[in-house]
């Protein structure tokens, strides 16, 4: 009885894995984060044949192989601390491409390195910025405008602090 449920439990964990997959992957790729090897779901990857086309088999030894990848004991099940290694391993990387491509954009003179004048943003942002919270238009900003403007942003990101009221990320509520 215990192998059973073992082999049920694995079942759906694969099963868990694939669809998450798919899953994460068009958001992904929505959001335009689709780059490098930790990529859920990329094509030449599951395409094993280079064929241009993904068969179901392709897919199914796809995720075996990721599957296999997670359950670093190699006993046929994925256990919390397998899985919990496998999420920080992709949390890293995608934090490592995010870096990446904030460095591509701050660098303006592409030397590798990113200064103190590069990473200053643009005088007008900040003036922007700062006249939006000082609401009184004193020129500084008191503690209850701080906290307003605080309170403001924390309504648009939602209680999780990641999404607005309109379910969109940074999004303004547009009611």
């Amino acid at each position: 009885m215990f192998n059973k449920s073992k082999t049920v439990l694995s079942a759906v964990t694969v099963a868990a894995l694939i669809v998450g997959g798919f899953s994460t992957a068009a958001v992904a790729d929505q959001r335009g984060d689709r780059q490098g090897p930790s990529a859920m779901f990329d094509f030449a990857q599951v395409d094993a044949n280079a064929d241009g086309k993904v068969t179901k088999d392709e897919i199914a030894a796809f995720h075996s192989a990721r599957v296999a990848a997670i359950d670093t004991d190699k006993d046929g099940t994925i256990s919390e601390a397998e899985m919990t290694a496998a999420q920080q391993q992709r949390k890293a990387e995608r934090e490592t491409r995010k870096v990446k491509r904030m460095m591509e954009r701050m660098d303006a003179n592409n030397d590798g390195v990113v200064s103190v004048d590069e990473m200053a943003p643009p005088a007008d942002r900040g003036d922007k910025m700062f006249d939006r919270i000082d609401t009184d238009g004193d020129g500084a900003i008191s503690k209850a405008e701080a906290d307003a403007a605080m309170e403001k942003m924390s309504d648009r990101r939602g209680k999780d602090g990641r999404k607005g009221k309109d379910g969109r990320k940074g999004k303004k509520d547009h009611n």
